[in-house]
């Protein structure tokens, strides 16, 4: 249940913070979503999982570890992200 409330609310906030620009408006919010809903696991011994942005800086500002243990799955998505946002383009442009 609580990944649907902040799937949900995520994607609003990305639909918010995308519509600063129109012209990128899709790529915007492709980006924001993909910051804020990939997830992380919290502890290596468990199987829980927290958005990995938030769960970093909630180590640095309460738990004051500065790992980038949880970032590691952005590391992967951000280029993949990009990587298909730029191939949809190439598409997009050579076939429509």
């Amino acid at each position: 249940m609580f990944w649907f409330i902040y799937s949900i609310a995520s994607i609003s906030m990305s639909i918010m913070l995308a519509k600063i620009s129109k012209k990128y408006f899709f790529e915007f919010f492709i980006i924001f979503t993909l910051l804020f809903l990939t997830p992380a696991q919290i502890e290596t011994s468990t199987l829980e999982y927290a958005p990995s942005l938030f769960t970093f800086i909630f180590n640095i500002l309460f738990e004051q570890d500065f790992s980038t243990r949880v970032l590691r799955p952005l590391f992967l998505t951000i280029p993949l992200g990009i990587f298909f946002l730029f191939l949809y383009f190439i598409l997009k442009r050579r076939f429509f």
